[in-house]
């Protein structure tokens, strides 16, 4: 069962959960939501979904969309382990993952050793690991001008590049480049939302599936509701006055 939620930043809370991830339902949504409310918006974070994009450029003009950075980078060492992929069956010799994927001051000296040996044999693996770690730069630098730097960097390299596969990555950030460099603007995440499809996951364990969307939907609202209303809550049921 796909949903989709939305959250409220900076205060972390749960805004709503919609009965799915198609167009038209994220389109009613905020054709229906108050002038009000809609007017308060500043920004929208989001995974890299282009169609998401240009919904909300045409339902919420004038906001700022800002691409989520860890999908961003998740979408990076993907990018990264499928050249890997590719380079260790044309070679025919096995190309560890971990150097590559992992952060690169985090590695062991084991780790490190094995991503020089890549760089030295396998160029074009090591060309996606440099655009992975350039981008992982780009959110650490100081400033968006920095980062704005780093960016073009990476496009004039991508752009040039031998490898049909890293042109396309290239191409594909050079769309979201906008995006990308507004996280320096705003420094909005979607952290909290990927922690609340987590408990999702973990309420859709334990409760042993749901055939029916709408109890679905009420039953993990009702997990997300502030402490201090819970116990309200919990108290009056206990202290209903019998009037039987």
């Amino acid at each position: 069962m796909m949903i989709t939620v939305t959250c409220l930043w900076p205060k972390k809370r749960l805004f709503a959960i919609l009965p799915d991830d198609r167009l038209g339902t994220l389109k009613s949504f905020f054709e229906r939501m108050p002038p009000s409310v809609k007017k308060r918006i500043r920004a929208v974070c989001i995974d890299l979904k282009d169609s998401w994009r240009k919904l909300l450029q045409r339902v919420l003009p004038g906001v700022v969309v800002v691409a989520d950075h860890f999908h961003v980078l998740k979408d990076a060492n993907r990018r990264v382990d499928e050249a890997r992929l590719v380079e260790q069956s044309v070679s025919g010799h096995r190309i560890p993952r971990w150097p590559l994927v992992k952060n690169e001051e985090d590695l062991t000296e084991r780790q490190a050793n094995q991503l020089a040996a890549i760089r030295k044999h396998f160029r074009s693996v090591a060309h996606f690991h440099w655009v992975k770690e350039q981008l992982r730069d780009i959110y650490r630098a100081s400033s968006r001008q920095e980062a704005k730097a780093i960016l073009e960097r990476v496009l004039l390299e991508t752009e040039g590049a031998s490898d049909a596969a890293l042109v396309q990555w290239g191409r594909t950030l050079r769309r979201w480049k906008e995006e990308i460099l507004a996280y320096h603007d705003w420094r909005v995440t979607n952290g909290y939302t990927e922690g609340v499809h987590m408990k999702i996951k973990m309420l859709k364990r334990i409760s042993f599936g749901f055939r029916i969307r709408d109890v679905y939907v009420r039953k993990v609202l009702s997990a997300f509701i502030p402490c201090g209303l819970a116990g309200r809550l919990i108290t009056l049921l206990d202290f209903e006055p019998d009037t039987s």
